[in-house]
């Protein structure tokens, strides 16, 4: 029998590598199909990759395939932007999360790959339409706003179910079928469907490969248990994706070659899985009921499946590290929920699948449970078990809500049902919708410090591009002559809308050249509606068009507005000026002022609507602006409220507060109070949470919360999980999340990282492990409040 605690120790001990196959294979494909239409360049490039990436079946696996040819690689993507390329010397030695790379490897890049993308890339096309006042702006330091589609788009459902079902040769067939009914002189429809079934045939083609691999290894292996693996690995490679997959090994096989193939295509985040409890538990009911699997022998499977999904790791430059949390892939996937007519579809593959994140606890997958004022008891109390103890980095999210908001926002209801969860808590419909679902991340805390300067940057920070006193958005009211908080909200709104207009703007033009530039026909093929449209995904051919925007730093802000309505508007015991030229010296001298603000004036997350309504009218604020606009694919920008480790990169520019945060200090994460300020308890916290407007909300809110482990412990710590979340819920709450570890461990995992390889947190919406966080994430966390009971 597998032992998968073997395999999670192996990978976890590994230093990640840069694997420069899928850019020598990309660049080769282009030089030689110049002059034909890109889609159909883009469907030879995948082909040319599948057909001569290095093929590794490593030791024990028992689901095999890579999107790279590292046991734990992340792959190399000049097609995109060049951000990382002056870092490529250096980035075997970087203090966080370095990546060995070839030193042959490094030459060819240098010698062959960079140059033939130089000025090719994604952003370069981007830059070359943005107009000046965008290119100042559009992912420079101190400018407030990520567009984060220069590096690729990914964050989108597949849809497994269509390819358990009918594999790719059924798809296939319907492309044929298509093709057959169309006018020769359509030439781009043609295409498309050419494109489509080129792509498709070489992912068939790609799991050949492994089968024939996996059959020679046998030959050649004396130990008769893992010959005997072998040569099922080939039988299976050999019929899935391209046929319908009849067991549950087979299932989770198609899927996983589905999944890499995908981050070959497009880029390696958040391509998520959506309800796998739903599409596999039929072939694991069929399984048991044959007695060809017992209930042990699929949780192992489904453990290599799990420890599988962490052999990829991106690679970001420095500033998309710290963003982004690079090593993390962010691959979601869900159980539980209701169905279309509204019943609970918890199944025994349900709690199968929590016993095995349980016990293998790794990074990915980012694993989520939906939670239904009727879900099973059992279940229920087996989630609030999981996530109480720490071990199982659950989150989970609330149907009751979310069904409601997606069916509002223009999601039909079959469809609303079956909704999933991408990389941290985007939501979308598997297999129907193109989300684009973390398309840009906007900084709250940038669009008050105009509104307190009236349109200008009001402080130098050596991180910022920008200057004290530069011009950067709207001229807006004297904060001196403002009467009322209602008089700086107001000049907030204005700032706000200003930056989402501008990135709105940029994102446009981006999505453009993603359609003209960077089609997906293989990840089209799978897509509801595209085959019939005969319309590329990026070119709105899927059932629901979203791109979404996300607001950072929200109880940053309303912490901050509360604190100027009390001490300058109410309590008068500061003047509007004393404030600002404090916050300008970033408070040297005022420490006193800026103990005041943190400690007297109220704060979000204690229950108190005095901050709270401040909090709830900047979320309202943000959603009502960014849902105003259409995309260019035909559908609707969306709003959401998380931000990977985007809120740590925006403080770094951002200037001292009124809440009593300092410049360079992190913003708040998400929904979640800022750090330290909720003192309350977390029934408090919670009922702060609550009082948002979530059916706004339609791209996801990540509500992170902290406890001690002893704060869950004895005979009633389960039964006081479920009762805390479930309140929650029963209150309006979307999305809830906890950190449940000691903060002492925190502070030695820092000091001492050796000792603690695998020590998982929950930074934003994802999971990562401790240790491949910047130290000024890690610090991030550890300020947290932590509840003690």
């Amino acid at each position: 029998m597998t032992d998968t605690l073997k395999l999670k120790e192996r990978l976890t001990g590994l230093t990640p590598e840069i694997c420069i196959e899928r850019s020598r294979y990309l660049t080769k494909s282009f030089k030689t199909t110049n002059g034909q239409s890109m889609i159909v360049r883009r469907a030879e490039a995948l082909r040319t990759i599948l057909k001569n990436i290095t093929l590794n079946i490593w030791d024990g696996e028992l689901i095999v395939g890579s999107a790279t040819s590292k046991e734990i690689g992340g792959g190399f993507y000049p097609d995109c932007n060049g951000r990382i390329w002056p870092e490529l010397d250096e980035i075997s030695n970087r203090d966080t999360n370095p990546f060995y790379i070839d030193k042959n490897d490094l030459e060819e890049l240098k010698n062959d790959i960079i140059p033939f993308w130089s000025e090719k890339t994604l952003e370069d096309f981007a830059q070359s339409r943005w107009t000046e006042n965008l290119n100042k702006r559009a992912n420079i330091l101190g400018s407030g706003m990520v567009l984060t589609e220069v590096a690729g788009i990914g964050h989108i459902l597949l849809n497994h179910e269509k390819v358990i079902r009918l594999g790719l040769t059924g798809i296939l067939k319907e492309i044929e079928e298509h093709l057959n009914r169309i006018e020769e002189a359509d030439i781009q429809k043609r295409e498309f469907y050419l494109a489509a079934k080129m792509s498709c045939q070489a992912v068939i083609d790609f799991a050949e490969r492994y089968s024939k691999k996996a059959a020679l290894s046998a030959t050649k292996e004396p130990e008769e248990k893992k010959r005997k693996n072998l040569e099922e690995i080939s039988i299976i490679c050999r019929k899935v994706p391209a046929e319908p997959a009849a067991t549950f090994r087979e299932g989770l096989q198609s899927i996983y070659f589905i999944h890499i193939v995908a981050q070959i295509e497009d880029y390696e985040k958040s391509i998520s899985f959506g309800g796998i409890d739903r599409y596999l538990y039929p072939l694991y009911k069929k399984d048991l009921k044959a007695g060809r699997i017992s209930r042990e022998r699929a949780q192992t499977i489904l453990e290599c499946f799990f420890i599988k999904l962490n052999s990829t790791a991106p690679c970001f430059d420095f500033a998309g590290d710290l963003a982004f949390c690079s090593t993390q892939s962010a691959t979601n996937l869900i159980i539980g929920g209701v169905d279309e007519k509204g019943n609970d579809v918890v199944n025994e593959l349900s709690f199968l699948a929590i016993d095995a994140r349980e016990r293998i606890c790794m990074q990915e997958p980012n694993f989520g449970v939906r939670i239904h004022r009727n879900t099973n008891p059992e279940f229920l109390k087996r989630v609030s078990q999981s996530a109480s103890s720490g071990k199982g980095n659950l989150q989970i999210f609330n149907d009751d809500i979310i069904i409601p908001a997606l069916r509002k926002w223009g999601i039909q209801p079959d469809d609303a049902a079956g909704y999933g969860v991408i990389g941290c808590v985007e939501l979308g419909v598997p297999g129907k919708t193109c989300n684009s679902a973390n398309a840009a991340l906007l900084d709250f805390g940038y669009c008050l410090e105009l509104a307190l300067n009236q349109g200008k940057k009001l402080s130098d920070n050596f991180m910022s591009f920008f200057q004290g006193g530069e011009q950067m958005g709207p001229a807006t009211m004297d904060p001196e002559e403002m009467e009322s908080v209602d008089d700086l909200i107001d000049a907030f709104k204005t700032q706000m809308n200003y930056q989402v207009k501008k990135m709105v703007e940029g994102m446009e033009v981006l999505a453009k050249i993603h359609a003209e530039y960077r089609p997906l026909p293989f990840i089209s093929s799978l897509t509801e509606n595209c085959l019939a449209e005969g319309k590329d995904i990026l070119c709105g051919g899927a059932v629901y068009n979203y791109t979404a925007i996300q607001g950072i730093g929200m109880a940053s802000v309303g912490d901050s507005l509360a604190a100027i309505d009390k001490a300058v508007f109410k309590n008068k015991t500061s003047t509007m000026r004393n404030l600002l030229d404090a916050m300008s010296k970033n408070f040297e001298g005022d420490e006193a002022l800026r103990q005041t603000l943190i400690h007297k004036y109220p704060k979000f997350g204690n229950d108190d609507n005095n901050a709270d309504r401040f909090a709830k009218e900047v979320v309202d604020i943000f959603c009502n602006e960014v849902r105003k606009y259409k995309t260019y694919r035909g559908g609707k920008y969306q709003p959401g409220f998380f931000s990977s480790s985007g809120h740590v990169a925006f403080g770094m520019t951002d200037a001292a507060m009124p809440s009593g945060r300092k410049m360079g200090e992190p913003l708040s994460v998400g929904i979640s109070p800022a750090q330290g300020m909720n003192r309350s308890g977390p029934t408090a916290a919670l009922n702060s949470a609550a009082k948002i407007d979530y059916g706004l909300i339609t791209n996801g809110a990540a509500l992170n919360l902290e406890f001690s482990p002893r704060f869950f412990a004895g005979e009633n710590g389960i039964q006081n999980f479920e009762s805390l979340m479930t309140t929650f819920f029963d209150q309006g709450g979307m999305h809830l999340q906890c950190n449940i570890l000691d903060k002492s461990e925190l502070l030695e995992a820092k000091t001492n990282p050796e000792r603690y390889p695998d020590l998982i947190v929950r930074p934003a919406g994802f999971s990562i492990r401790f240790v491949a966080l910047s130290p000024m994430v890690q610090d991030e966390i550890i300020s947290r409040t932590d509840y003690q009971p």
